[in-house]
């Protein structure tokens, strides 16, 4: 401020000591009004937007980079010099809310006086105290304490002050720390330098070059460190708009002029317009030098409208402060402003000038209070932050493990106060959910199903309540903490599960790359729950259905088919993005009088928008009736039928981890054409993948096989994938013995094959065989 002061040429510009004096007084009075504002204003009333940029500030400062999540790097502020500045300064000050809160309130009084500076600029110094006191007395700027809001507006202001007085060697550092605390500002500088071209004639290409000078290290850091110099937030917030509409919300240029009125009354509101108008009038008719602040403020509000932006209160402060800025022009005028040396020229309204003055007069009085009532309400009202999200980061802070991330819509003050890994919901600092905001609550499904965060934060009233009932979110999650109305979820700790993986292609761009099982054992009367894992790398045209069954691995009956969409539809696939990995819930009913034995489970997708439904096959050789795979039992292996065997001990093992624990032979002899009953004790050391057949062969001292059986355990009823680790299973095995049987000693050989090979012994032989152990006699 002090450096603006001494760069004005006070003698050229001053009419008199008077007006210097009395200007200077208005400012100062307006200035201490603003800090008594930054008083009664606590810190903590900031919005939960400004906690965004306060954590990078708070990374930055303690050597983690300009980064929200650690490791991660997004540029989700939308203001990174304002980050930088907050980071420097909280390198001594370690309350960022405190450090946040007065340099927007030092923002608040240089936005101020560059104001007055502007007007003075123009003589117009009535206009410059009439400026300066709707600036110091806006409801929005002090609301918008702790964002990069009135930070902004001063940059502007005095950008545009420096340009309009020819201050060339201030334009380009000003200019760059406006881009750099928004990039939208680049509308100001666009409309500032059609304004030096209408003046002088030449478009500010030197100006313009020193500042992209002044930015190329910023732009190629930017574009290295986080892909591109744009924030990520601004792409988010434009794909929330746009697919993730609020009801209700108008559009910018309707809500602007509720946002200029909403702190005033109606007949105040109409009385304050009215200055505006006149203002504008001024301005078109007679004092056309400030064409660009209404072309500014037309353009703004038309691109803000056509992006379809959220009205959010921080984006109306800079049309604000203009809309005060014409009004002060108008009021201005009727106190006596010419703006020019001349005044045989200007207009003069009728009557009197002791008229004018009394009427210019009486609307800055009232319009003066009515402003004062209004931010005086602010100052006592309500915090733009929840007290319940402090809360729950406090607790986060105390309770949740360091890497346990926490999912949440608004990731202000929860990041902020947690330093917890934060899955943004709302894509501004998680990259891969920006290009997810597809619908409110399919960008939470999406998060939940990618990101599997730790614990998340739900609020009643928000697409949360369309999830937090479901079965799949309770098999999940379960209710930790409470704060008010906000419930924070805890992922339940890892249970056993059955993973099957497989890379099946469906057509349309869909792969099944497996199924998730909770339970291999199907209990009858109760659900299984099932997870097919999919892989998407195509848009989607249609609500696919995803089909499950289970079917009898012997007689190949379907039981329990279930058909639905996606998440119960909150995830639609028309909604899935090529890249996606998703894990869609299923629960399936099974059937009270299941039969027991081994069951393999089917997955198959249909389109319905074929009769019936088409079921997407990739290649004609695929079966139509679906993809079977993961194998499940109900019930237990039947009783032995033989009590009169001898056991025989013998602790073969297999590589796969089967052993053979024991054998059990007949007591007596055996004839020819007559039955052998063996019993097999296996036991599993781990989880058999392979549907094995055991192969037994009764063999004479030659080697040679007299006779053989090869099965599946217990005929196939209990194939080996659904035997379970550490569990003891006893098979009973009959062998047809040949007429030809002569008198003699035979021994058996014991193996295990698929379609691929036999299975090894971990000795490296390919059976097992135990000699003269049955005797067969003639009858």
């Amino acid at each position: 401020m002090k450096a603006i002061i001494q760069t004005i040429d006070w003698q050229r510009l001053l009419p008199s000591n008077k007006v210097q004096w009395a200007v200077t007084l208005s400012g100062l009075l307006a200035t201490t009004l603003i800090l008594l504002w930054g008083i009664v204003r606590p810190p903590q009333a900031a919005f939960d937007d400004a906690y965004i940029t306060y954590r990078y500030a708070d990374n930055l400062r303690r050597g983690l980079g300009l980064v929200y999540n650690p490791g991660d790097s997004v540029l989700g502020t939308t203001s990174p010099f304002f980050a930088v500045l907050l980071g420097g300064i909280g390198l001594a000050i370690q309350d960022l809310e405190l450090v946040g809160h007065w340099v927007s309130i030092a923002g608040w009084i240089i936005a101020l006086w560059g104001a007055m500076a502007m007007m003075w600029q123009a003589r117009r110094p009535r206009a410059a105290v009439v400026g300066g006191w709707l600036i110091a007395l806006q409801p929005a700027m002090l609301s918008s304490l702790g964002m990069e809001t009135s930070f902004l507006v001063a940059l502007m202001l005095l950008t545009a002050w420096a340009w309009l007085s020819r201050r060339r060697r201030l334009l380009p550092p000003l200019a760059g720390a406006l881009l750099l605390t928004r990039p939208d500002s680049a509308l100001w500088l666009l409309l500032l330098g059609l304004q030096a071209w209408q003046r002088e004639r030449r478009l500010p290409w030197p100006e313009a070059a020193v500042t992209l000078a002044l930015l190329s290290p910023w732009l190629v850091f930017a574009t290295v460190k986080y892909g591109s110099p744009l924030p990520n937030s601004v792409g988010a917030k434009i794909g929330q708009t746009n697919l993730m509409p609020v009801s209700g919300l108008e559009p910018f240029i309707q809500a602007l002029p509720g946002s200029l009125a909403s702190s005033l009354s109606a007949p105040l509101a109409l009385l304050y317009a009215a200055t505006i108008a006149g203002g504008l009038w001024l301005v078109l008719a007679y004092d056309r030098r400030w064409w660009w602040l209404p072309a500014w403020l037309l353009s703004y509000s038309l691109i803000y409208t056509w992006l379809d932006v959220v009205s959010f209160p921080w984006y109306f402060v800079p049309p604000l402060v203009a809309s005060a800025l014409l009004s002060a022009l108008a009021i201005g005028h009727l106190l006596g402003d010419t703006g020019q040396v001349n005044t045989s020229s200007t207009p003069s309204l009728r009557g009197k000038s002791l008229g004018r003055l009394v009427l210019g007069l009486a609307l800055f009085l009232t319009l003066s209070t009515a402003f004062a009532v209004a931010t005086t309400r602010v100052a006592r009202g309500s915090w733009g932050t929840r007290p319940a999200y402090r809360e729950a980061a406090k607790w986060l802070a105390t309770h949740a493990e360091e890497e346990a991330s926490v999912a949440t819509i608004e990731i202000g003050a929860i990041g902020y106060f947690s330093r917890r890994p934060i899955v943004d919901t709302m894509g501004l600092v998680t990259a891969d959910m920006t290009t997810h905001q597809v619908g409110w609550v399919e960008s939470l499904v999406y998060a939940l199903n990618s990101h599997r965060p730790t614990y998340v934060v739900t609020l009643p009233g928000t697409a949360w309540d369309q999830i937090v009932e479901r079965w799949w979110f309770r098999t999940d999650y379960e209710a930790d903490a409470q704060f008010g109305d906000l419930t924070l979820f805890r992922r339940r700790p890892a249970r056993e599960q059955y993973d099957v993986a497989t890379e099946v292609p469906f057509a349309g761009g869909i792969t099944l790359s497996g199924v998730t099982i909770e339970d291999r054992r199907l209990h009858p009367g109760n659900e299984l729950d099932v997870w097919v894992n999919v892989t998407v790398s195509e848009q989607q045209e249609s609500s696919l259905l995803i089909t499950a069954y289970f079917q009898d691995a012997q007689t190949y009956e379907q039981h329990s088919v279930s058909r639905a969409l996606a998440f119960d539809g909150l995830y639609d696939s028309r909604r899935w993005q090529p890249g996606d990995e998703l894990h869609i819930p299923l629960r399936l009913e099974i059937p009270a009088e299941l039969p027991p034995g081994a069951y393999r489970l089917g997955v198959l997708f249909y389109d319905p928008r074929f009769d019936g439904g088409r079921p997407l096959l990739e290649t004609p050789d695929q079966p139509s009736h679906g993809i079977v795979l993961g194998w499940l039992s109900a019930g237990t292996p039947p009783a032995l039928a033989l009590d009169d065997l001898r056991r025989h001990s013998v602790g073969v093992n297999w590589e796969n981890g089967i052993e053979l624990e024991a054998l059990e032979l007949p007591q007596g002899v055996v004839h020819p054409d007559d039955t052998l009953d063996l019993q097999l004790q296996w036991r599993t050391h781990r989880q058999i993948e392979r549907d094995l057949t055991v192969f037994v062969h009764l063999i004479d001292n030659r080697g040679d096989i007299i006779a053989q059986l090869d099965q599946r355990p217990f005929a196939g009823r209990w194939p080996t994938p659904v035997w379970l680790e550490g569990e003891a299973y006893q098979d009973l095995i009959h062998i047809e013995l040949p007429p030809s049987l002569t008198p003699g000693n035979y021994g058996l050989r014991i193996g295990l094959y698929d379609e691929s090979g036999r299975v090894p012994l971990q000795t490296g032989r390919d059976f097992w065989t135990l000699s003269g152990v049955i005797v067969a006699e003639l009858p």
